[in-house]
């Protein structure tokens, strides 16, 4: 898809094949945040020729209970932090097709489940 293989390249990036039922499944972190955006996930889907077929980006639901609040900005605490309706992305849309399902907790970890509508 590229001229360079970033595929063993370790700076939070990956690539995913998905399976027979077009899912796919990934271990990573819980994103952190900066100055401006809120917590997010950028994504880019290909088809298996290279064509580019969708980018978006994950919000995360904030607020009493949150996964977001659990992990509270982690040392930095929340401080300055950019909210959904706040975020030049995502305060179109806090409620609809960017926002996933986060459980779990800081102990057991996290499962976020997004799902995703890819123009075939």
């Amino acid at each position: 898809m590229q001229s360079t293989n970033y595929t063993t390249v370790h700076f939070l990036r990956g690539r995913q094949t998905t399976d027979a039922n077009s899912q796919v499944v990934f271990t990573s972190i819980f994103p952190g945040w900066y100055s401006g955006r809120a917590t997010h996930i950028h994504v880019h889907v290909y088809s298996a020729s290279g064509t580019s077929l969708k980018v978006t980006q994950i919000a995360f639901r904030e607020g009493t209970g949150a996964a977001l609040a659990a992990v509270a900005g982690y040392a930095k605490s929340m401080t300055g932090y950019t909210t959904n309706k706040n975020d030049n992305v995502f305060s179109d849309d806090t409620a609809g097709l960017q926002l996933a399902t986060v459980t779990g907790s800081t102990a057991a970890g996290f499962q976020l489940a997004f799902t995703l509508a890819v123009p075939a």
